[in-house]
């Protein structure tokens, strides 16, 4: 079920952004994440050490919301979702030094879910 609502909000995050598409034959990338704070000082750290991260990897955090209102099945609260150029830009972020790093305060002090897809692109008119 989890699985189907990300599916579900991923496609609106694209929906959303597809002025982007109809300009560019590339596919970006997201990530994608869906977790419940559990401790919340822990959950700072990782704030304060990966906030800016993503824009080194061409990144940008297109949403981000500590109360993500479900309409469908019981996702965690936290909903956050960051598009980067490309899949292979999105997986090198996460696999980055910088990022292990601060990853590592977000495992510690949340419960959830994270995952990296590649992008729709409309087939050109």
């Amino acid at each position: 079920m989890k699985k189907q609502m990300m599916g579900v909000l991923a496609a609106i995050a694209l929906t959303l952004s597809s002025g982007v598409y109809a300009q560019s034959t590339k596919a970006p990338g997201y990530m994608i994440a869906n977790y419940t704070i559990t401790d919340q000082a822990g959950f700072q750290r990782y704030m304060d050490a990966a906030g800016s991260l993503a824009a080194q990897y061409g990144g940008k955090i297109i949403v981000f919301n500590l109360n993500a209102t479900a309409v469908e099945g019981k996702p965690e609260s936290v909903m956050a979702i960051a598009e980067f150029p490309s899949l292979a830009d999105a997986q090198r972020f996460y696999g980055s030094p910088e990022y292990t790093a601060a990853r590592k305060f977000r495992v510690a002090s949340t419960k959830g879910s994270v995952v990296i897809t590649e992008g729709f692109v409309p087939p050109k008119q």
